[in-house]
């Protein structure tokens, strides 16, 4: 019976490494260089977010001493709300609502990249969310490769327009490039305009109207 039992165990063993190899296989997209890109599992979560806080910090700097604290917490969708937290659950959900649209750079068993997509199949529209490569593997075409390969699945599944927001500052520029090297070709400026009411900004008050 011990015989029976450890045989059971092995021939369980085997099976399961079998169905993870195989659930492995599926989830590859694409191999260059010994990186895989791969779809995301729910455990590559957290590195995934941890990725994202390291590559947003100097964009979301950057935002914050363009508009300023106090505006900055009048129009970010949550007023006293860690950025960082906000970050996390558009990742999560995400993952959630959009099967198989996170997807990360892997080499030898570390992930060091990402890219999340929002499909609407009914409007044949999508939008790319957040994506970022870790410091040392910039420069690299990670990020059009990601974003080439993002592409072709659109296109599988009828998409017909994919967008992405980028801000027109210096700490953007990579992003821009990545972009448009990936063959995003149209584009319009908007700029937004934000202003602090309790300032009462010179022009803004009724009483400067026969000024």
């Amino acid at each position: 019976p011990a015989a029976e039992c450890g045989d059971g165990k092995i021939s369980a063993s085997l099976e399961t490494r079998e169905a993870d190899r195989q659930e492995s296989k599926f989830t590859i997209i694409a191999e260059r260089g010994g990186v895989i890109l791969r779809m995301a599992r729910e455990d590559d979560l957290q590195r995934i977010i941890d990725i994202t806080v390291m590559c947003y910090t100097p964009i979301h700097d950057s935002f914050l001493e363009v508009v300023g604290e106090d505006v900055y917490q009048g129009i970010v969708a949550d007023p006293g709300r860690d950025w960082k937290a906000h970050k996390a659950q558009r990742i999560r959900e995400t993952f959630k609502e959009h099967p198989g649209c996170v997807w990360v750079l892997e080499q030898a068993g570390s992930v060091f990249g990402f890219i999340t997509y929002a499909v609407f199949p009914e409007r044949k529209r999508a939008w790319i969310e957040e994506n970022g490569i870790l410091p040392e593997h910039r420069n690299q075409g990670w990020a059009t490769f990601m974003m080439r390969h993002v592409l072709s699945d659109l296109r599988q599944r009828g998409i017909r327009v994919a967008s992405v927001e980028v801000d027109l500052d210096d700490v953007h520029i990579a992003a821009r490039r990545a972009y448009q090297a990936a063959g995003f070709d149209r584009h319009h400026h908007i700029a937004i305009y934000h202003q602090n009411l309790e300032l009462n900004n010179p022009g803004s008050l009724l009483d400067e109207e026969n000024e």
